[in-house]
């Protein structure tokens, strides 16, 4: 059995259009669901491993965790006429705290003319290549996104306004979409010598662009992301503040057998006092795997370049090595297990004590995961 390609997946759903939908009072409404039971154990007792900097604990050698990957998500689609649907997702992970229902999506859509779609409401921000379907571990071959890449733009929704066109370019199907609203606001979580930080981020609008071109099986993809007049604040004091600018483009394989894909981002950071961007960065992330019927190998590599003044001094350019598989057990349900190797800084990876970060360790990690939809 294989699994889908995923940009064969419709946006309206998200990775949920694949799951088998359950008709609950009418033919207009579906209702479906996804999941993950992750546990992560590390070689260490010095840091704590997770796979986002909105998680304030993770993992250790003596300690392994079912927190870090652990999700479960709910969507509901009505479609009311011809030309207005509606789309709500609930979605319940560890992040800024606690492990408590957030909503995802909750937007009304108009089908304005043929191609073109106007939302209003709460939405994803489509940063990434797999932005639409990120917490949906089943409609990817890894066990989790590249922390590297997918650990630097922590927003994942926001409220206000959506647009979203697809048309032909000669031989290409090409998507464009346009975004702009106000961010919802994360918490980050981070240590600084022996004190434990707790920082929120406030952002008054937020703006996104971004363009993919698809022909046979090969996807391209640019997008461009800004927020402006951001604040991060810990302990009632701005640490940071600036407009947050955010680059990234990616390219995917897919021909059923071979999957090969890569993404690079760039931040820029304009802040006041910072020479050179307090969080500007650079990383990038390439991944390939190949199906044996029902078993997928896959090896990724990814890389983070801090370069703006608001990095530790002693923080380096931080690189991961995974090796992993994905085994298709029965429909709808995926087992995968990783192992990686993590060095040149502890980065955001962890939260660490200071002389493990004054090290700059090689620390591994290792995950198995039961990937699900419904």
């Amino acid at each position: 059995m294989q699994f889908q390609k995923a940009f064969s997946f419709p946006l309206i759903a998200g990775a949920l259009a694949i799951s088998s939908s359950h008709v609950l009072a009418a033919p207009d409404f579906r209702v479906s669901g996804f999941g993950t039971l992750g546990y992560v154990t590390t070689d260490t007792d010095n840091a704590e491993y997770r796979s986002s900097l909105r998680q304030h604990k993770g993992a250790t050698d003596s300690n392994g965790d079912w927190g870090v990957d652990s999700r479960l998500g709910l969507q509901a689609n009505s479609t009311i006429n011809d030309t207005f649907s509606a789309v709500a997702q609930g979605f319940i992970s560890r992040r800024d705290g606690d492990s408590s229902p957030d909503i995802e999506w909750l937007f009304l859509q108009a089908d304005i003319f043929e191609g073109t779609s106007l939302r209003a409401g709460r939405m994803l921000v489509p940063t990434f290549l797999l932005s639409d379907f990120r917490h949906v571990g089943y409609a990817q071959h890894w066990l989790r996104s590249p922390v590297e890449v997918y650990g630097t733009f922590l927003n994942t929704s926001f409220d206000g306004l959506q647009g979203v066109s697809r048309f032909s370019l000669g031989d290409f199907n090409a998507t464009a979409q346009l975004s702009g609203g106000q961010a919802t606001g994360n918490k980050k979580y981070f240590a600084i010598g022996p004190d434990f930080f707790e920082t929120d981020e406030e952002s008054d609008r937020i703006y996104s662009a971004s363009f993919s071109l698809q022909q046979g099986d090969w996807t391209g993809r640019v997008g461009y992301t800004h927020m402006n007049d951001v604040e991060i604040i810990s302990r009632g004091q701005t640490i940071n503040s600036g407009n947050d600018d955010f680059f990234s483009a990616g390219i995917q394989y897919d021909n059923g057998s071979l999957l090969a894909m890569s993404e690079h981002i760039w931040r820029r950071w304009d802040a006041d006092g910072a020479e050179n961007g307090a969080l500007d960065s650079e990383a990038f992330y390439l991944t390939a795997g190949y199906r044996f019927g029902d078993v997928m190998p896959y090896i990724t590599y990814s890389e983070f370049s801090p370069k703006g003044d608001g990095y530790p001094s002693s923080l380096d350019t931080r690189k991961t090595t995974a090796i992993g598989a994905r085994w298709d057990v029965v429909r709808n349900l995926a087992v995968k297990a990783q192992v990686e190797e993590i060095s040149g800084g502890v980065g955001d990876q962890f939260i660490a004590n200071t002389e493990h970060q004054l090290r700059q360790p090689t620390t591994q990690a290792y995950s198995i995961a039961l990937d699900f939809i419904f």
